[in-house]
């Protein structure tokens, strides 16, 4: 734009009326938005007269219009704009009256109507603004400080949205319509076994399609490729040229095309005005990652192993190997299936689809297994009479051999070996090894027995053995004084498996007792010396005798929105970790009380190698704490910036990494929400580590809050349409495209959040020419940013692996931390400013006191809000 004519303008003033500022050389480090950040508001057009009236034709014409110019906008549904164009109301302002003043931060969105306002940039006007322009569209997606000021020239008229208005508008539409498709959804038969991870897939791959009165919408004899169901109107069925039944609101038709490729069976024609949910066939094979028959069964297969006695007691990795090799075999009605002699305990029969019979007696319905408790308990019998399918069956099948070459262990005996890695997946020094870990110390155990009052181990004794409890109970008793009683699938003595010390407590048997015991040296032998390192440092993080009181400060690692993170150092433990401290008087200004209680809920309930580790949490009368892990290394920021030429292979480690974090966080129904760079550390190993949760929370539907880093914000975060964990591949695919090329995708030269959200919206993503790149990387980039959320995975966690440019990866071995990092920070020691931290012999409290918090950016809110007791359990 001519910021020095004043030529007539169509735009918006956030988006086009800022200076401009020079072109950066590379992207900086850019504040996240959070709706917690709640600044002082100053009201739009104060001297306006506000008019509620019915909108003529003329008004919905020309608001319609300046709607269509603005990204925000066109991206909504049509439904969505008539809502926004019904909320908006007519501020009516005389001559020379200040619409907002520059640096003020925005709340309202204007179209003008009649009349004319200048635009002024530091007191010096930029252009003219009249009827059809609009300005300040920015403000309805967050907090934004307008770029210019806007003056009446003479008499105006406009028409106003505010952000609360617009938000609450969308928001209640959408969750309208999720709510009713998901109802009618539910009602279709083929659909009713869908998981609802799946359903809200589909959900967000269907279209709503309107049909006037006697217009064909589908005809006998094409091809069928969509499935309708009627949400509003009345339908007739016609079979050759004949009216062979009627439907209405809640009834479908179009079934079979998400099934099979064939055509039409009938004519449907609309009989009054009709609305329909539309899916076609290939949308659901993409949202599902496979076609719907195939799903259907991988489905109905998970059904039949959770109702089976021996099956469902497996854990969830050897239940989807057994999914992965079953054969599926289809039957004729009155084929055989199971010939007279079988043997049971050789063979499993899964029933997918039909039922088994002898003679005329039903042997077998849908989900029930055949022959998996014989092959359990090894009990050869076998089928006196042949076993038949009633009508058309779909068989699951795998023998004993295929089972146990597919599970790696014998099938006899296999329910006790899973009660033990249950037991040990338990143990907290054992939460964050991988299975292939875990199987291996199962394998190790051995059981043994002791009679009641018999003494397990004495205190003071050296001790190498660990112990879980199979059944019975046992005292913990030290000195002589009972502590406390353990029973089934509690575990004792786990230290001794990692340290060479004498036992501080006799354990003695309460009645007869059984235990799983496992030895020092087997266990270590399972271990490398890299892991055994890494959960010594776990157990050391157990520790919740950690106080307040023992902690000294180093120095500050950094400051957040809220409070600051410092290095402390334990000198009754000896050992550092990371304190985060967040004043109370913020907390009251801001009303984080409720944000703060969640992030200390979900830190708590996290244990993986690859995320920040909560030690424990303290309050006093002027803050709260969190004590965390330590994590010495580089943010992914500063590497990237660093070690600049990443190959194919290096970007693969950071995803696989990055993909097995957000994998631990979504099976806990936790989504992230602010992905970035910033918050990956790269540690002393060479492997990421997320950290900063602030911005999690526990979703298992759908999330309406504007929040995250715009440049790595997915689009349905921006639109305000609702969104669940499939934003954070979005944020994933950023990050690994900036990884690939050095640039963000979209917006990497602009500091302009609206321009950002606009090129996130609408622009292309494209590959740069200046690196070779192989197809299969681009597809797996392409498919994380597909606007689409519902394709960014695939369908689901398992599917994402599978694809092409990470088929075969070895994904244990990352678990593991097997493979070897692409870069490894090289830190100097910290050793002299730990001396200098205790020279100074401040507690923590004359430290901060010392170094106040800066408070610059912040400003006080009009309204305090105390919430007494918030924190009991800090």
């Amino acid at each position: 734009m001519d910021h020095t004519g004043e030529s007539k303008a169509s735009h918006s003033e956030d988006m086009h009326l800022a200076l401009p500022g020079p072109k950066k050389e590379s992207k900086h480090r850019v504040q996240k938005l959070d709706p917690r950040l709640q600044s002082s508001k100053v009201a739009d057009a104060p001297t306006a007269t506000v008019i509620n009236r019915e909108k003529t034709s003329r008004d919905v014409e020309v608001i319609a219009h300046a709607l269509s110019k603005h990204f925000i906008f066109t991206n909504l549904s049509t439904d969505s704009r008539i809502q926004v164009i019904n909320n908006m109301r007519l501020y009516i302002m005389g001559p020379k009256e200040v619409v907002f003043q520059q640096g003020t931060v925005g709340q309202n969105f204007y179209i003008v109507a009649h009349g004319k306002l200048e635009v002024l940039v530091n007191g010096k006007r930029v252009n003219i603004l009249g009827a059809g322009d609009s300005f300040g569209e920015l403000a309805l997606i967050h907090d934004a400080l307008r770029s210019a000021s806007i003056v009446t020239v003479n008499k105006v008229c406009m028409w106003v949205l505010d952000r609360n208005t617009f938000r609450t508008a969308i928001q209640e539409l959408n969750v309208q319509n999720y709510k009713e498709h998901k109802e009618f959804l539910q009602t279709v038969p083929i659909l009713s076994i869908l998981t609802p991870e799946q359903m809200d897939c589909l959900l967000e791959s269907v279209s709503s399609f309107s049909f006037k009165k006697r217009q064909v919408i589908v005809r006998e004899g094409d091809q069928g490729n969509s499935f309708y169901l009627i949400k509003k109107g009345k339908v007739a069925i016609n079979m050759k040229g004949e009216v062979v039944g009627e439907l209405q609101e809640g009834q479908f038709f179009g079934e079979r095309a998400l099934l099979y490729n064939t055509p039409h069976r009938s004519t449907a024609i609309a009989m009054t005005d009709v609305k329909c949910i539309v899916i076609s066939r290939k949308s659901v094979n993409s949202a599902l990652g496979c076609k719907l028959q195939q799903v259907i069964y991988e489905n109905s297969t998970k059904i039949a192993i959770s109702k089976s006695k021996i099956l469902s007691q497996l854990d969830r990795n050897q239940q989807a190997k057994i999914s992965e090799c079953l054969h599926i075999k289809v039957y004729e009605n009155e084929e055989t299936v199971i010939h007279q002699g079988e043997d049971k305990s050789l063979k499993l029969w899964l029933i997918i689809q039909g039922n088994l019979k002898v003679g005329d007696s039903i042997v077998g319905h849908t989900y029930e297994c055949i022959g998996d408790y014989e092959m359990s308990e090894g009990l050869h019998s076998v089928f006196s009479q042949k076993v038949v399918a009633e009508g058309e069956c779909h068989i699951g099948e795998l023998t004993r051999k295929e089972i146990e070459d597919c599970l790696g262990i014998p099938m006899l005996g296999i329910l006790e070996f899973n009660i033990i890695i249950k037991a040990v997946k338990h143990v907290p020094i054992f939460s964050t090894l991988s299975n292939e870990k875990v199987y291996s110390i199962a394998s190790k155990v051995s059981l043994r027995n002791y009679d009641d009052q018999e003494v397990i181990f004495e205190q003071n004794t050296p001790g190498d053995l660990f112990f879980l409890i199979k059944y019975g109970k046992v005292q913990i008793v030290k000195d002589g004084v009972v502590l406390r009683i353990e029973n089934k699938t509690d575990y004792f003595g786990e230290r001794s498996l990692l340290f060479d010390e004498t036992r501080t407590a006799s354990v003695i048997a309460a009645g007869e007792v059984s235990c799983w015991v496992l030895k020092r040296e087997d266990f270590l032998q399972i271990l490398d010396p890299a892991m055994l390192k890494r959960l010594v440092g776990r157990i050391n993080l157990q520790d919740a005798s950690i106080n307040l009181e023992n902690l000294r400060v180093i120095k500050t690692l950094g400051k957040g929105m809220f409070g600051k993170v410092f290095l402390v150092f334990d000198n009754k433990k000896q050992r550092l970790f990371a304190l985060k401290t967040v004043d109370k008087k913020h907390i009251d200004a801001f009303g984080i009380h409720e944000n703060l209680m969640l992030e200390r809920k979900i830190l708590l309930s996290l244990d993986h190698q690859m995320v920040l580790k909560l030690v424990k949490t303290f309050k006093d009368s002027e803050r709260i704490y969190f004590l965390t892990e330590y994590v010495k290394g580089q943010d992914m920021f500063e590497v990237m910036r660093i070690y600049k030429n990443f190959s194919e292979i290096d970007v693969k480690f950071y995803i696989c990494c990055l993909s097995l974090v957000l994998e631990y966080l979504h099976q806990r129904e936790i989504i992230y929400r602010d992905l970035k760079p910033e918050n990956v550390v790269i540690d002393m190993e060479g492997y990421p580590k997320l950290v900063d949760f602030g911005t999690c929370k526990f979703l298992t539907e759908r999330t309406y809050t504007i929040i995250g880093t715009p440049h790595y914000m997915a689009p349905e975060i921006i639109l305000g349409h609702g969104y669940s964990h499939s934003a954070d591949y979005w944020s994933l695919g950023v990050i690994m495209y900036e990884l690939l090329y050095g640039a963000v995708p979209f917006g990497d030269k602009e500091d302009d959040p609206s321009k950002v959200y606009e090129a996130i919206l609408s622009r292309k993503l494209v590959f740069t020419s200046k690196r070779i790149v192989s197809d299969a990387c681009k597809g797996l980039v392409e498919q994380l940013l597909n606007r689409k959320s519902v394709l960014r995975n695939g369908g689901s966690i398992e599917n994402l692996k599978m694809h092409e440019w990470l088929r075969g990866t070895n994904w244990e071995s990352y678990l593991n931390k097997e493979v070897e990092p692409p870069y490894v920070p090289q830190l100097p020691d910290i050793h002299e400013e730990i001396q200098q931290g205790f020279k100074r012999n401040e507690t923590l409290d004359e430290f901060i006191v010392r170094n106040p918090e800066d408070d610059d950016g912040f400003i006080q809110p009009d309204e305090i809000i105390d919430k007494p007791g918030w924190d009991a359990e800090f």
